[in-house]
Protein backbone atom coordinates (compact mmCIF):
# COMPACT_ATOMS: atom_id res chain seq x y z
CA UNK A 1 0.00 0.00 0.00
CA UNK A 2 1.57 3.52 -1.03
CA UNK A 3 0.25 7.05 -1.04
CA UNK A 4 0.13 9.36 -4.16
CA UNK A 5 0.45 12.99 -3.01
CA UNK A 6 -2.11 14.77 -4.57
CA UNK A 7 -2.64 18.44 -5.44
CA UNK A 8 -4.39 18.73 -2.06
CA UNK A 9 -1.37 16.81 0.00
CA UNK A 10 0.94 19.35 -1.44
CA UNK A 11 -1.10 22.20 -0.41
CA UNK A 12 -1.27 21.16 3.02
CA UNK A 13 2.26 20.39 3.16
CA UNK A 14 3.36 23.73 1.59
CA UNK A 15 1.33 25.65 4.23
CA UNK A 16 2.43 23.43 7.08
CA UNK A 17 6.10 24.46 5.68
CA UNK A 18 5.02 28.05 5.43
CA UNK A 19 3.73 27.57 9.13
CA UNK A 20 6.80 26.14 10.51
CA UNK A 21 9.04 28.77 8.81
CA UNK A 22 7.50 31.57 10.94
CA UNK A 23 8.90 30.32 14.08
CA UNK A 24 12.20 28.28 13.75
CA UNK A 25 13.43 26.31 17.15
CA UNK A 26 16.44 28.07 18.20
CA UNK A 27 19.87 26.26 18.46
CA UNK A 28 19.30 26.54 22.19
CA UNK A 29 15.96 24.20 22.31
CA UNK A 30 17.73 22.16 19.68
CA UNK A 31 20.47 21.37 21.57
CA UNK A 32 18.03 20.70 25.15
CA UNK A 33 16.43 18.59 23.17
CA UNK A 34 19.15 16.30 21.53
CA UNK A 35 20.72 16.43 25.47
CA UNK A 36 17.78 14.78 26.89
CA UNK A 37 17.12 12.34 24.06
CA UNK A 38 19.46 8.79 24.98
CA UNK A 39 18.57 6.00 21.92
CA UNK A 40 19.74 3.26 24.62
CA UNK A 41 17.74 4.66 27.55
CA UNK A 42 13.82 4.77 26.81
CA UNK A 43 13.01 5.09 30.34
CA UNK A 44 13.54 9.22 31.02
CA UNK A 45 11.41 9.46 27.96
CA UNK A 46 8.51 7.71 29.20
CA UNK A 47 8.80 9.25 32.75
CA UNK A 48 9.39 12.54 31.54
CA UNK A 49 8.17 13.35 28.08
CA UNK A 50 9.77 16.11 26.04
CA UNK A 51 7.54 19.15 25.45
CA UNK A 52 5.55 19.40 22.16
CA UNK A 53 7.44 18.96 19.46
CA UNK A 54 8.18 22.67 17.62
CA UNK A 55 7.02 20.92 14.02
CA UNK A 56 3.85 21.37 11.75
CA UNK A 57 2.16 17.80 11.20
CA UNK A 58 0.76 16.74 8.09
CA UNK A 59 -1.73 13.56 8.22
CA UNK A 60 -1.48 11.82 4.65
CA UNK A 61 -3.52 9.11 3.43
CA UNK A 62 -2.97 5.42 4.89
CA UNK A 63 -1.20 6.70 8.01
CA UNK A 64 1.91 8.23 7.28
CA UNK A 65 2.53 11.59 8.87
CA UNK A 66 4.70 14.45 8.33
CA UNK A 67 6.04 16.45 10.59
CA UNK A 68 8.07 19.28 9.05
CA UNK A 69 10.11 22.52 11.24
CA UNK A 70 12.94 24.85 10.57
CA UNK A 71 15.78 24.50 13.09
CA UNK A 72 18.89 26.97 13.65
CA UNK A 73 21.87 25.04 13.97
CA UNK A 74 25.51 26.22 13.26
CA UNK A 75 25.48 25.75 9.67
CA UNK A 76 22.50 27.88 9.78
CA UNK A 77 18.71 27.34 9.56
CA UNK A 78 18.01 23.72 8.04
CA UNK A 79 14.58 22.50 6.94
CA UNK A 80 13.88 19.14 8.91
CA UNK A 81 11.16 16.68 7.29
CA UNK A 82 10.50 13.69 9.36
CA UNK A 83 8.18 10.89 7.60
CA UNK A 84 6.09 8.41 9.67
CA UNK A 85 4.62 5.35 8.39
CA UNK A 86 1.80 3.06 9.35
CA UNK A 87 3.76 0.58 10.25
CA UNK A 88 5.57 -0.39 13.59
CA UNK A 89 9.15 -1.20 13.30
CA UNK A 90 9.31 -0.50 9.32
CA UNK A 91 10.39 3.39 8.32
CA UNK A 92 8.70 4.53 5.56
CA UNK A 93 9.93 3.77 2.04
CA UNK A 94 11.89 5.71 -0.26
CA UNK A 95 9.20 6.04 -2.65
CA UNK A 96 6.96 7.44 -0.22
CA UNK A 97 9.85 9.97 0.96
CA UNK A 98 10.48 10.85 -2.44
CA UNK A 99 6.91 11.94 -3.17
CA UNK A 100 6.60 14.09 -0.25
CA UNK A 101 9.97 15.63 -0.73
CA UNK A 102 8.97 16.49 -4.08
CA UNK A 103 6.04 18.03 -3.18
CA UNK A 104 7.54 20.46 -0.69
CA UNK A 105 10.01 21.38 -3.53
CA UNK A 106 12.92 20.93 -2.08
CA UNK A 107 16.46 20.01 -3.91
CA UNK A 108 17.19 16.11 -4.79
CA UNK A 109 20.19 15.75 -2.17
CA UNK A 110 19.43 16.67 1.75
CA UNK A 111 22.17 17.75 3.83
CA UNK A 112 21.64 15.13 5.94
CA UNK A 113 19.19 11.70 5.84
CA UNK A 114 18.76 8.96 9.23
CA UNK A 115 16.19 6.79 10.59
CA UNK A 116 15.26 6.85 14.40
CA UNK A 117 12.75 4.99 16.65
CA UNK A 118 9.93 6.61 18.12
CA UNK A 119 7.38 5.76 21.09
CA UNK A 120 4.18 4.38 20.22
CA UNK A 121 1.67 4.85 23.05
CA UNK A 122 4.93 4.53 25.33
CA UNK A 123 6.67 1.90 24.17
CA UNK A 124 9.70 1.26 21.51
CA UNK A 125 9.19 0.58 17.68
CA UNK A 126 8.36 3.24 15.69
CA UNK A 127 10.14 4.26 12.68
CA UNK A 128 10.73 8.28 11.12
CA UNK A 129 12.59 9.04 8.22
CA UNK A 130 14.19 12.20 8.52
CA UNK A 131 15.77 14.50 5.97
CA UNK A 132 17.36 18.18 6.44
CA UNK A 133 18.10 20.84 3.98
CA UNK A 134 20.32 23.98 4.55
CA UNK A 135 18.02 26.64 3.75
CA UNK A 136 19.85 29.81 4.85
CA UNK A 137 23.40 29.65 5.79
CA UNK A 138 25.02 30.85 9.00
CA UNK A 139 27.15 33.83 7.82
CA UNK A 140 30.58 32.62 9.49
CA UNK A 141 32.69 30.07 7.22
CA UNK A 142 33.50 27.48 10.14
CA UNK A 143 30.60 26.26 10.99
CA UNK A 144 29.39 25.59 7.52
CA UNK A 145 32.44 23.94 6.83
CA UNK A 146 31.78 21.15 9.23
CA UNK A 147 28.51 20.76 8.62
CA UNK A 148 29.50 19.94 4.84
CA UNK A 149 31.94 17.55 6.21
CA UNK A 150 29.40 15.75 7.86
CA UNK A 151 27.10 15.69 4.32
CA UNK A 152 29.98 14.49 2.37
CA UNK A 153 30.23 11.43 5.04
CA UNK A 154 27.08 9.96 4.66
CA UNK A 155 26.64 7.75 2.05
CA UNK A 156 23.04 7.61 2.25
CA UNK A 157 22.50 11.12 0.65
CA UNK A 158 23.88 9.80 -3.03
CA UNK A 159 21.26 7.09 -3.08
CA UNK A 160 18.35 9.68 -1.37
CA UNK A 161 18.73 11.58 -4.44
CA UNK A 162 18.78 8.70 -6.64
CA UNK A 163 15.53 7.18 -5.30
CA UNK A 164 13.67 10.79 -6.50
CA UNK A 165 14.64 10.36 -9.82
CA UNK A 166 12.22 9.13 -11.47
CA UNK A 167 14.11 7.74 -14.79
CA UNK A 168 17.11 6.05 -12.20
CA UNK A 169 15.61 2.79 -13.05
CA UNK A 170 16.50 3.64 -16.72
CA UNK A 171 20.24 4.80 -15.76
Amino acid sequence: MTITVGESERSELKAAMVRARAHPVSWEVLKRRIAEQDGTNTEHVEANPLAPEPAEFVALPFGYVVAISFEEQPAGICLHVSVSGPWPRVAPNMVVCAMIFNALDVPDEAEDVWTEELLIDGKPGGRVFNATWLVEPAQHSGSFAVFEAMRRISSRVGSFAAARRPDSSSQ
